[in-house]
């Protein structure tokens, strides 16, 4: 793919571009609708469930400037790390053109943002509060179980209270993807937002009366499904910033028990980062 920039070519890289996307999206959002259909036989293709989507395909996010090794030392890794990061630019430019042209919608980045920001900080006060069911609208089933099973595991004693103090930087969208869904019109779009921001986190001691207040500065990569025809937004998972020396995915998982697999591994959203 490196080679696309140097070519020289914009014609040509924003031409490969578009044949990248329509051939590698609809093969991702083929899986998740088949998963979608085996999690309720009784549902039709009309009446599809965002909820039953997850993240099934490998999303490349651009290191963060911070995180890279340093030009004079690395040069190679950097300006690799560089590229990627234009590529990515692009691509999702592309989407973004795809989706208007194919839906005959126009994206609302505003509203959509907003809409992300409440559901984050809706999901994570839910979780603390041990109130998922409250936020089962806002969340895909792979996100509802994961939450659950944590919330399962938290000790009896302990009372949590989460607050989102502020954010470090504006919430950036990091990742667009038209999600192509098999015998329906082109109306879903996944974005993915980096939000960098500074949480408060409360545990409270019913046993010994105690409480630990611990305030961090947390960085989330957020991927939601949205609706652009109700500007409705589902929390579908989250993600890791890409390392270094990551490569782009080369194409898009046409392994249905893999996709699944990494739906429901996005899908918790208070795992490790890997190693």
């Amino acid at each position: 793919m490196l080679q696309l920039y140097r070519v020289g070519n914009v014609t040509g890289f924003l031409t490969s571009l578009k044949s990248l996307t329509n051939a590698r999206y609809f093969s991702g959002s083929r899986l998740m609708f088949e998963e979608s259909k085996k999690k309720d036989s009784k549902r039709s293709a009309s009446e599809f469930n965002p909820r039953h989507l997850g993240v099934a395909s490998e999303v490349y996010i651009p290191t963060s400037f911070k995180n890279l090794p340093s030009f004079w030392s690395h040069p190679l890794v950097f300006c690799n790390s560089f590229i990627r990061r234009i590529y990515v630019f692009g691509l999702n430019t592309v989407q973004v053109g795809i989706f208007r042209y194919q839906s005959g919608l126009k994206p609302n980045f505003l509203l959509w943002k907003n809409r992300a920001i409440e559901n984050y900080v809706s999901v994570n006060t839910a979780f603390a509060q041990r109130k998922v069911e409250d936020v089962k609208s806002l969340v895909s089933i792979w996100v509802e179980e994961a939450l659950d099973a944590r919330s399962r595991h938290l000790p009896k004693y302990i009372r949590l209270d989460w607050e989102l103090l502020k954010f470090n930087q504006i919430p950036k969208l990091v990742s667009v993807q038209a999600m192509m869904i098999p015998g329906r019109p082109l109306e879903n779009i996944q974005l993915v937002y980096k939000f960098d921001t500074s949480q408060r986190l409360i545990k409270y001691n019913k046993k010994t009366s105690k409480a630990e207040k611990l305030d961090r500065n947390v960085v989330d990569y957020v991927a939601f499904l949205c609706d652009a025809t109700t500007n409705e937004l589902t929390l579908i998972g989250s993600l890791f910033e890409s390392k270094p020396g990551a490569k782009l995915p080369k194409n898009y998982e046409d392994n249905t028990q893999i996709a699944i697999k990494r739906m429901r591994e996005s899908g918790d959203l208070f795992r490790l980062p890997p190693v």
